[in-house]
């Protein structure tokens, strides 16, 4: 581990984490960026016109943290539209994004770090393990390689990519909430070289009021995921 950090701890990563009223889980996910053992980062939520305990929660670890910066959305933007606006503050050269209610394992950016930069690629991404609403692990979540990427997003939660990658696909498609990251791990494909990373260095948390969840319960969300995502594919 001592080697992984001479090699990569002058590297600055970007963290961008949106939220939309995650006052149950959002603590948490703050700490685990906050214990992280890469400490080279700025943490940059995006609030998006919460109207929970959200920004009190945000605020509060701002004062602690100076490499923590808020950004608070007067409308509610939806996710790609909060990335968007994430990475356009950014200043790393190395970029993740996560939500309010998912973790980072503590070496997670170290690792990052390390396999992007061994494999001279331009995004990495890993497994990760899926969690319950007490953070119980539930199971492991193996991934696969990139060229599955076609078939379904392959890429998952727990990824690093280079600034560049953002900067040249032109940031993530407004228009496609719902389908947004996969949308834009097809576009990065066809230019940059991706990295698989058998090992999990993320916890996704699996609950009621989850995108992903919503999606399978809620029509309109459903519907909306549907024709957005068949829409990707016909432009």
């Amino acid at each position: 581990m001592k080697q992984k950090k001479m090699v990569c701890n002058s590297k600055k990563i970007s963290v961008i984490l949106t939220v939309y009223n995650g006052e149950k889980f959002i603590s948490d996910a703050i700490d685990s960026i906050l214990k992280q053992t890469h400490e080279n980062f700025e943490l940059i939520i995006v609030n998006d016109c919460s109207t929970d305990s959200t920004s009190a929660i945000i605020s509060k670890f701002a004062t602690l943290d100076s490499r923590i910066k808020i950004i608070t959305n007067p409308i509610n933007r939806k996710l790609p539209a909060s990335l968007n606006i994430g990475h356009q503050s950014a200043i790393g050269d190395y970029i993740t994004w996560t939500s309010d209610d998912n973790l980072y394992k503590p070496n997670a950016f170290e690792a990052y770090l390390y396999h992007l930069q061994n494999s001279k690629s331009h995004i990495v991404y890993t497994d990760f393990d899926l969690i319950n609403d007490n953070g119980l692990v539930l199971k492991r979540r193996n991934l696969s390689q990139p060229e599955y990427l076609i078939n379904g997003n392959c890429v998952g939660a727990s990824f690093l990519y280079k600034r560049e990658v953002y900067e040249t696909l032109k940031g993530y498609n407004e228009d496609l909430f719902l389908v947004e990251d996969y949308d834009f791990w097809l576009r990065a494909l066809t230019t940059f070289k991706f990295t698989y990373v058998f090992e999990s260095l993320y916890c996704y948390r699996s609950h009621g009021d989850s995108l992903s969840s919503q999606i399978g319960k809620n029509e309109e969300k459903y519907n909306l995921w549907i024709k957005n995502l068949s829409y990707m594919f016909q432009v």
